[in-house]
């Protein structure tokens, strides 16, 4: 049969005997192309022939064309005795080395709570920004990004936090710092008046927060920090700024004084000091219905509704009663639980952190059903508490909040969002 062999673009006729082997094919190229000491690899279609077997058990046909690809014997010994460079490193040795420092940072990577994260709900990764990013060359005051690192494991090993991340079953990626100058959503937002303190990507796969001052001098205060961290996560279960989500985030900020009032009442310490003196939180404590309002009210930009107070006044009622606290009507501070129809659940209900997120959310739905019917009769402008009423009440106007969206980009829970879309979150802390 007759072939093309075909060698560094040169092309040559053969003749070859069917019945004949393949080591005749090679001697045939060797001498067609003069490479009697070099080593051969012949292909036909891709596929390699081998010296020493009859060329009909080889895919080779009449009319082929045959690639040659020749080397030096001598520079394939040299290639097989060389030594690799020990200056540079293998890929194995490069994936051996990335999955030590995992495991040491697991293990070692502690924060001045000097207590860990969940093994499982927890903050993957931590990334801070540096000086090139920020636009302008930092000045001797402005915190070294390992500062920054530092209060990013802050907030994720603060035991409060943990705690809600454990009961909620949430898992983030990446926790990152928001660019306070360059951020393109922060100079949208910028233009318009207001500030971005914070984003949620994809439901907790990135959570960015502001950590510094307008001037890059500092960073902005341990509990607005704390704030902004518990109104991305709402973002975890709740895309837009409804009234589900203020009704989650309230529940946050509620969970998250309460845990930390319990771990001070136990006597826990956390380095030598108490979780309130770490979280700088003694004096929200004193009255948790009235900081949590206070903190919706900032967050949210507006007075709070009659529908979020009701909701706060049973939830705080309800995690009282199944906590075991007493149940006397009062929320630590002595604030009457107004609103609030006084009927408790049994003592035998199930702890509301047993409950899993789909069940948490579809207690929330409920509730907002329940009450939609209710907060519907208000009139818009109802008067405002008596001065008779209870001390150290919540000063809010009895109104009907409607539902707003400061800002919201897109839906981020999941449910009928775009996917890959980015919701922002986008408040006017001052």
């Amino acid at each position: 049969m007759d072939v093309t062999l075909v060698y560094k673009g040169k092309s040559e006729s053969c003749l070859l005997n069917c019945n004949a082997s393949s080591t005749d094919l090679f001697d045939e190229v060797r001498a067609k192309f003069s490479l009697a000491d070099m080593n051969l690899k012949v292909l036909v279609k891709g596929k390699q022939i081998v010296e020493g077997v009859p060329l009909l058990e080889t895919p080779l046909k009449a009319g082929a064309k045959i690639m040659v690809m020749a080397t030096g014997k001598r520079d394939v010994s040299e290639v097989q005795s060389a030594r690799s460079d020990p200056t540079i490193r293998s890929f194995a040795s490069e994936d051996a080395a990335a999955q030590h420092h995992v495991q040491q940072q697991r293990a070692d990577e502690l924060s001045e709570w000097a207590h860990p994260q969940d093994a499982t709900y927890r903050f993957c990764r931590f990334e801070p920004c540096t000086w090139q990013s920020f636009g302008t060359r930092p000045q001797s005051s402005t915190p070294h990004a390992f500062e920054a690192r530092n209060l990013m494991l802050k907030l994720a090993h603060d035991p409060a936090i943990v705690k809600i991340m454990r009961e909620r079953q949430w898992t983030v990626g990446l926790l990152a710092e928001l660019d306070p100058v360059d951020d393109r959503l922060a100079e949208k937002m910028e233009s318009g008046g207001k500030r971005l303190l914070g984003y949620n990507t994809n439901a907790g796969a990135q959570i960015h927060i502001r950590l510094r001052t307008e001037d890059l001098s500092g960073f902005l205060a341990y509990p607005a920090i704390i704030d902004t961290l518990l109104h991305e996560l709402t973002h975890n279960e709740f895309g837009p700024h409804d009234e589900q989500f203020w009704a989650c985030f309230c529940q946050l900020k509620a969970d998250y004084l309460r845990a930390l009032l319990s771990f001070s009442s136990r006597g826990d310490l956390f380095g030598g000091r108490s979780a309130l003196q770490l979280a700088h939180a003694a004096e929200e404590v004193r009255d948790v219905r009235m900081s949590v309002l206070t903190a919706l009210e900032r967050d949210r930009q507006m007075p709070a509704g009659q529908l979020q107070i009701g909701l706060l006044d049973r939830y705080l009622a309800t995690s009282t009663a199944l906590e075991g606290q007493p149940g006397s009507g009062t929320v630590l501070g002595s604030v009457p639980l107004a609103g609030t129809s006084g009927a408790l659940p049994p003592a035998n209900a199930p702890a509301s952190s047993a409950l899993s997120a789909s069940e948490r959310r579809e207690q929330q739905l409920r509730a907002l059903s329940a009450r939609g019917a209710a907060s519907s009769a208000l009139s818009t402008e109802a008067a405002p508490a008596s001065a008779g009423g209870p001390a150290g009440s919540h000063p809010v106007a009895l109104k009907v909040a409607p539902i707003v969206d400061h800002g919201n980009r897109t839906a981020l829970n999941g449910e009928g969002s775009e996917e890959g879309a980015m919701d922002v979150t986008d408040d006017d802390r001052s």
